[in-house]
């Protein structure tokens, strides 16, 4: 759990909620990221995050930028993409969010 705090969150923060946060008041696609609670909700086009299953999860193919690119002005480094595959896989958990 404080891999989220330490390592996620602050990739979330830093590339994702401009657009998709309750801090910014933006929402695009429906989607936002700055819960837990909203990324198994999802967007318009459902999960964001599908627990322990990154192959099925539609964030981790927007931050390959397979499909969906997300963001949109630069891809995430490797290291980044990895990191957030490896939560998704551990089953997203998120200490102090909404479940």
């Amino acid at each position: 759990l404080e891999m989220f705090e330490k390592q996620i969150r602050p990739v979330l923060a830093q590339h994702c909620f401009k657009c998709h946060s309750h801090q910014e008041g933006r929402f695009r696609g429906g989607l936002v990221v700055d819960s837990i609670g909203g990324l198994i909700k999802g967007g318009d086009s459902g999960a964001a995050v599908v627990p322990g299953k990154p192959g099925e999860s539609p964030l981790i193919e927007a931050i390959r930028h397979e499909g969906l690119e997300m963001p949109p002005d630069k891809k995430l480094s490797d290291a980044e993409i990895a990191l957030l595959t490896n939560w998704v896989e551990r089953g997203a958990p998120a200490p102090g969010l909404e479940k």
